[in-house]
């Protein structure tokens, strides 16, 4: 095993208890959910935990810890429209690594995103695009000082939005 792979392995051994409460939390928060008397959209609006891999970091393979909450409207004809927000920690140094809001819009397994947010790691601002289906999300950033990146997240958040009517 590397020294990274042994300190991973430590690291997520150590605090994982933290995130085994994290999770259960989110899990067992009920979520907002409204409808219009009508039956014209749906709202929702549910937390979420997550891991996310950015992939032009060079501190290895090592994910940042994820929050997010999410804000959707599903209309009748399954069309999703919202928001949402996300703060990311790192599990390499245990600070916050960056935050991002974006809107999004699409139907319920492919919705795009776009934003902005701030790295906290960077201290730039970032500007990103991405898909968002169940339980993931894949975006492109770019941040101020023009280096772009890749990421991959993982999360507890199925298909927002569901079908009314």
């Amino acid at each position: 095993m590397t020294y990274l792979s042994v300190k991973n392995l430590v690291v997520t051994m150590r605090y994982s208890k933290y995130f085994t409460s994290a999770l259960f939390a989110v899990l067992m928060m009920p979520g907002y959910e409204g409808a219009r008397a009508d039956g014209i959209y749906h709202d929702e609006t549910r937390a979420y935990i997550g891991l996310q891999w950015i992939l032009a970091d060079t501190d290895g393979a090592m994910p940042n810890f994820v929050l997010g909450l999410r804000q959707s409207r599903t209309r009748t004809d399954n069309r999703v429209t919202g928001g949402d927000l996300s703060l990311a920690f790192s599990l390499d140094t245990f600070k916050p690594d960056a935050i991002r809001i974006s809107y999004l819009e699409g139907k319920c397994n492919f919705i795009g995103q776009y934003g902005l947010g701030y790295s906290m790691k960077k201290q730039a601002s970032l500007f990103f695009v991405g898909l968002v289906g169940p339980y993931s999300k894949v975006f492109a950033e770019i941040d101020s000082g023009k280096n772009p990146a890749a990421g991959l997240e993982l999360n507890t958040q199925d298909c927002a939005g569901k079908v009314v009517g």
